[in-house]
């Protein structure tokens, strides 16, 4: 089966629906991007995606990353497509802030989307690099940027992000890693173990540019004094040439469930006592405090989006993998001939809801680049402080909702292959494996429903959050006669006062937590799922009307009429038969049983 994507809705969401005119409008884009280059720009992505990065997919699955005698050896392909993806515009020099010509955010991960979805392992790569490069562009020295920017974004280095240790997982505040100082007050001796390290070393390119956290003497304790030092695996001289190497070792790679294309390290720095990294930003203050997880957070924050869109195009991937598949088997019978099974009732509805889903998430996803972009661009600074205050609610939900929801989908597409899809001769058993890993990196469901529940909903006393929910009121009072979606809004302003219940409880909650104890923690990430598919369900409709009207003005025999007509099906099939499930949430969420926190432990445990 051959990698197919829909561009077309990617096409829809840039070019009529999310508003990327206004985006582009900005200073920093007018002058490069225009609307008429998102035909150009997501067709010749597509052409890279199908005939340079999908043919890697399968053969780094079947032939996994090596590590023999201490080097690890990337599948084979991967090297060269790396490098093709940085020198023709698709990777890092294209997405990282402040580069001269790079893409708004919004159009770039519409196009990574496409690239990424042909190969997961390969996306992964390429989103770190930027990470790393965008951290440096904002925290670093202008000799830093001097340093490390050239190579970092023409593709011939990499980089990557080292929170966790064996130790110090979630509980990044535990790390044991130390930065001792050295007689240059920039330059540390690095020591410690880092684990789970995605593209932590390999053969795609010649040097690799860890972010490493770890605590330097005066360090406080916790997360707080926890710095972020340039670490790379060979050292890299000021006038940006390669040394000699920094005592950067490879001691594991991880034998895991997918992704295996992508090589996850555990790191030794300083074994022999010559390891070397570069403070980012400034030294710790008077109470040992430093900024490094703050500054690290600038990267995690896009890799959670980042992770929440992974995981939806690879749902989006296996709905396409399956949706060619249904028309071309045949099996069973109607009214005594012999049929292919997209005929067949249920078939159609798995394809619908792998439809409805991945759409409805990639409007959400796409719209909250959206807003990052009006918050870095846009000169009318209180439309920016609310963008960013909206993308910062959007962040936990597009992870957790988004990577939950990917693994649901992508055991639909599984399910429509049936028996074949179980096997590895067909492409979708492997985004099955590639995906769940996505519910775990950086950070697992719980993280993001705890930040939603315990953060977002609370900044600023919690009035972005108000603002939130009151945008989804008003699109409800503006678009209640809309025509033919009557129903579709009735649902929606229930499905709101639902989650507007859910909102005051949480605020009760809170308020009394001396005697509610631990309920926030404990219903967190069915709190999220309410208000993602309330939002979700909103994007949905949204879209729908907008095809309505399209619809209204186009010939019978348009070639695009199915396109929008199943942009309005996927709105009333999310709100009829997804978005109801809030009822059933809230009126749980609401029970507040305690049963998990009170059964005595050994209950649990299997002896």
């Amino acid at each position: 089966m051959e990698f197919k994507y829909d561009i077309r809705d990617l096409k829809f969401i840039l070019k009529e629906w999310v508003g990327l005119e206004e985006v582009l409008a900005c200073d920093r884009f007018k002058d490069f991007y225009s609307i008429d280059d998102v035909d150009p720009i997501i067709t010749e992505g597509y052409k890279v995606a199908r005939q340079v990065v999908s043919p890697i997919n399968a053969a780094g699955d079947k032939e996994p990353v090596k590590f023999e005698d201490g080097i690890v050896t990337n599948p084979p392909g991967y090297k060269e497509v790396y490098k093709f993806i940085h020198e023709n515009g698709w990777g890092s020099n294209s997405e990282c802030v402040e580069i001269e010509g790079a893409m708004p955010l919004t159009l770039y991960k519409a196009v990574f989307e496409i690239i990424g979805a042909a190969c997961p392992a390969m996306g992964s790569n390429v989103k770190l690099t930027t990470g790393v490069a965008n951290l440096i562009i904002k925290f670093g020295t202008e000799d830093d940027k001097n340093r490390f920017l050239p190579k970092l974004l023409s593709g011939d280095w990499q980089g990557t992000m080292n929170l966790t240790e064996p130790s110090a997982g979630s509980d990044v505040g535990d790390a044991l890693a130390r930065a001792y100082p050295t007689e240059d007050p920039r330059v540390y001796k690095i020591k410690g173990t880092k684990m789970f390290i995605t593209a932590g070393d390999g053969s795609i390119c010649d040097n690799t540019i860890h972010m490493v956290l770890a605590r330097p003497p005066q360090g406080a304790k916790g997360s707080a004094g926890l710095g972020l030092y340039i670490v790379p695996k060979i050292w890299v001289n000021e006038d940006g040439s390669m040394g000699k190497p920094n005592d950067v070792t490879t001691i594991a790679v991880e034998h895991k469930m997918g992704m295996n294309g992508s090589a996850t390290c555990m790191l030794n720095y300083g074994e022999n006592d010559e390891c070397y990294g570069i403070m980012l930003g400034d030294s710790p203050d008077e109470k040992g405090r430093s900024k490094g997880l703050a500054m690290m957070f600038n990267m995690m924050n896009e890799s959670r989006i980042g992770t929440g869109h992974n995981a939806n195009y690879q749902a989006s991937a296996a709905y396409a993998f399956a949706s060619q598949y249904a028309p071309e088997r045949v099996q069973g019978y109607i009214k005594g001939e012999r049929v292919p099974i997209i005929k067949h009732a249920d078939v159609r509805r798995m394809l619908m809801d792998m439809k409805a889903h991945t759409e409805g998430i990639r409007a959400m996803i796409l719209k909250g680049f959206w807003y990052l972009d009006i918050a870095e661009n846009s000169n009318d600074k209180a439309l920016a402080k609310e963008c960013a205050d909206m993308a910062a609610i959007l962040t936990p939900i597009i992870k957790c909702y988004g990577s939950e929801t990917a693994v649901a989908m992508t055991s639909e597409a599984i399910q429509v292959l049936g028996g074949v899809g179980y096997t590895k001769e067909y492409p979708v058993e492997q985004y099955m494996r590639d995906s769940k890993i996505l519910t775990i990196w950086e950070g697992t469901s719980f993280i993001h429903a705890n930040d939603l529940t315990g953060r977002k909903m609370n900044m600023e006393n919690g009035e972005p959050f108000k603002k939130w929910m009151k945008n989804i009121r008003t699109f409800i009072d503006e678009n209640k006669n809309s025509a033919g979606l009557e129903n579709e809004i009735s649902v929606l302003e229930k499905a709101y006062a639902s989650a507007e219940e859910i909102m005051n409880l949480c605020y009760t909650w809170q308020a009394n937590k001396a005697e509610t104890g631990d309920l926030i923690s404990l219903y967190a990430i069915r709190i999220l799922f309410v208000f993602a598919q309330l939002y979700v369900a909103m994007m949905l409709i949204d879209q729908a009307i907008l095809a309505n009207k399209t619809l209204a003005s186009l010939p019978a025999d348009h070639f695009d009429m199915n396109f929008y007509k199943g942009k309005v099906a996927s709105a009333r099939y999310y709100v009829n038969n997804s978005l109801p499930v809030i009822f059933a949430l809230s009126e749980v969420i609401k029970n507040a049983d305690t049963t998990v926190l009170e059964v005595a432990e050994e209950a649990l445990l299997i002896s």
